[in-house]
């Protein structure tokens, strides 16, 4: 691996980008929309990318000792000794300042704070409690469900997230921990051999895991049906695609209390996860839009 390549990977690219179109979805689906600027929109998709990623980094700086006992983590940069400790810890800190000034220079106060909460409840709330608790898991949905609230007040004129932006907040929050369960069941022994006491390794038999799904599920199938009810006649595609993914993937996480089946569940139901996630921000989006 190149050094080049090496940097990028400790960003967690696939996270990074996630987190960056949560925060444009947050800013195209204001209600009411306000008037927005193109550097506005560049800078909060650029500056939460770039604070995405340095969390990304600095994650691995702190979990690299872990990260080596696990065959999922082994390869990345840290753990195979391409990058030492103290470079990834200042690229991560390089990528933070960068992304925050960003945010600071062309969204506002609010927006920057948001960011701030996002790093901060992502290094030094969900990072420690992996390793001491199975709720981690619902700790680190507040992280990955800020970025739409970022994007929601770097387009408010008063520089407060709007009513759409806290019912995605809802949706990306109950989406985490469905999303997470297919990828603990299917590295549980990995994730035992790296000490993080998540839910399969505390109850090996997947029971937890899958309550635990199956109760967001039915919050988030709740949660998709808010934005229809925030702007009444104007989302009829959206709410259409929300009802029929959401009953599809309700579908999959009663499938994934069997037992029998479970780890062969656990792929495609992580896998539509991120599908749903796309297919339901994109409707959202372009019904919010055109």
């Amino acid at each position: 691996m190149s050094t080049q390549r090496a940097y990028r990977e400790l960003t967690k690219p696939r996270l990074s980008m996630l987190a960056a179109l949560s925060a444009v979805a947050g800013f195209f689906c204001a209600l009411p929309s306000e008037p927005w600027t193109g550097m506005s929109l560049l800078a909060l998709s650029i500056g939460t990318g770039l604070a995405a990623g340095a969390c990304g980094a600095l994650n691995q700086w702190m979990e690299h000792l872990p990260d080596a006992l696990m065959q999922r983590t082994a390869s990345r940069p840290l753990p195979k000794k391409q990058l030492t400790p103290r470079a990834a810890l200042i690229f991560g800190i390089a990528l933070l300042v960068g992304g925050m000034a960003m945010i600071a220079r062309w969204t506002n106060l609010t927006a920057l704070a948001l960011t701030a909460a996002t790093v901060l409840s992502y290094l030094f709330l969900y990072t420690p409690l992996k390793t001491r608790t199975q709720w981690c898991t619902v700790v680190g949905s507040l992280p990955g469900a800020l970025p739409v609230l970022i994007g929601s007040a770097a387009r408010s004129t008063d520089g407060n997230p709007d009513p759409m932006g806290w019912a995605l907040f809802a949706i990306l929050f109950c989406w985490q921990v469905p999303h997470f369960m297919g990828l603990a069941v299917l590295w549980k022994d990995d994730y035992a051999r790296g000490g993080f006491r998540i839910a399969t390794v505390v109850d090996p038999s997947g029971k937890s895991a899958a309550r635990q799904s199956t109760f967001f599920l039915i919050l988030l199938l709740i949660a998709s049906a808010v934005p229809v009810i925030l702007a009444p006649g104007e989302l009829r595609a959206y709410g259409v695609i929300a009802a029929l993914l959401g009953a599809w993937y309700l579908r999959l996480g009663i499938a994934f209390h069997d037992k029998s089946r479970r780890e062969q569940v656990a792929r495609p139901f992580f896998l539509f996860s991120l599908l749903y996630l796309s297919v339901l921000l994109l409707a959202l989006v372009l019904d919010r839009t055109i």
